[in-house]
């Protein structure tokens, strides 16, 4: 009987009209994997490289296996003067794809990733280092870096959601950039494959595909650890005008660690700092705050040296040259001593978008996700990320 339900199945394949034998197994109706490039390395000289299982190392440009092996012992990778130089060979390529089959990880700087690592050589000489991941893998890489994966599951499945509508948002128009984020904080910390958790993979898996929609487009969908009592206006930052980031009150922060902090500065410290950036000036005798907007944050300072030049500056451009995680955002008052300031602060963060104690908070309180993301960014829509990419078409 079975050979019979055999012979039939391999007729009514070849019988099949317009349809060849190859076609058949290789055609599907399955959409594209949607991936994203990040950079997990920038203008190095060096880094290491290893995989446990079989690569493929690739010419970027035509596609040309170059090496292959079963196992890529750890391996020194620098520029080298016909190209780049990796696993004791000179290869003469500007740009290499390094890929391990059979789902191996990548190992660069001892760190784990999926999906391709693909290294550039620069016009200065030095290596960029790119991670080409499937996007839902790359939000697994993202969210324990983000948030404590311990933190309530509606935290983490809101969170899931940000980070990938995020991810979408950047990616559009760069299509001719070596890539679309960087790993740290000016886009979104990631991790790889090392840093994923249980509990954070299972917020991706149940979000699966969820973005955040505002006006039919990706939302810029950022977020902070702590936004001290008023979530901030995206157009004092960034000059957009989004109705779904224009800020509010947010009450579910208040026992945050970051709720309140203080930082004691040197003058001269912070005059260096200023300096570095073409202020020049002598040493400050005093910082004073001109201006702060609706959610109290700073928007503009004076300073003030002792030979009796006055500098205007942004809040957003202090912390930015200070250093985001030494003022630890700009809602903070100034007490000057002397040679030395102390700036008592409130949050951390921006302050734009989701306000992650607040959303820990909110989960606590038996808060799901829908409403999470519903507070702070009002407006917004959950949709999936493909009902967009079709009305983008």
């Amino acid at each position: 009987m079975m050979k019979k339900y055999f012979i039939i199945l391999i007729l009514s394949v070849f019988l099949l009209p317009s349809c060849s034998f190859t076609n058949l197994f290789l055609t599907t109706d399955q959409p594209a994997v949607e991936t994203i490039r990040v950079a997990i390395l920038r203008e190095a000289d060096i880094f290491m490289i290893h995989i446990q299982g079989p690569y493929v190392l690739y010419d970027h440009g035509t596609d040309q296996i170059l090496l292959e092996g079963s196992v890529l012992k750890e391996s020194r990778v620098s520029v080298s003067g016909s190209g780049i130089h990796i696993a004791g060979t000179d290869l003469p390529v500007s740009a290499l794809k390094v890929f391990a089959n059979r789902d191996a990880s990548i190992f660069v700087n001892n760190k784990s990733f999926r999906g391709e690592i693909d290294i550039f050589k620069t016009d200065n000489s030095k290596l960029t280092v790119v991670n080409v991941v499937e996007l839902e893998k790359y939000i697994k890489g993202v969210l324990p870096s983000e948030v404590p994966d311990r933190w309530p599951m509606e935290t983490l499945k809101a969170q899931a959601i940000a980070a990938r509508t995020y991810a979408f948002y950047v990616k559009q128009g760069k299509r001719h950039a070596l890539y679309d984020l960087t790993n740290d904080i000016f886009s979104q910390v990631y991790g790889g494959h090392s840093r994923e958790k249980y509990r954070t993979n299972l917020a991706v898996d149940w979000t699966k595909g969820l973005v955040l929609a505002y006006d039919n487009k990706f939302l810029p969908s950022y977020y902070h650890s702590t936004c001290a009592g008023h979530t901030e206006n995206v157009r004092e930052l960034w000059n957009q005008e989004i109705g779904a980031l224009a800020g509010q009150p947010c009450i579910f922060c208040k026992d945050s660690p970051h709720a309140s902090w203080k930082k004691n500065m040197r003058l001269k410290d912070i005059q260096d700092k200023l300096n570095e950036h073409d202020y020049r000036l002598g040493l400050i005798r005093e910082i004073q705050v001109v201006e702060r907007n609706r959610s109290q944050r700073i928007k503009a300072l004076k300073i003030i040296a002792r030979d009796g030049k006055e500098v205007l500056i942004s809040g957003k451009d202090f912390r930015n040259i200070l250093g985001p995680n030494i003022l630890k955002s700009n809602s903070y008052d100034i007490e000057m001593k002397g040679y030395y300031v102390d700036f008592f602060g409130r949050g951390w963060g921006h302050g734009v978008g989701l306000c992650q104690w607040g959303a820990r908070a909110m989960a606590q309180q038996q808060y799901r996700f829908e409403d999470i993301l519903r507070y702070y960014y009002p407006g917004a829509k959950i949709v999936h990320y493909q009902s967009l990419e079709r009305k983008a078409r």
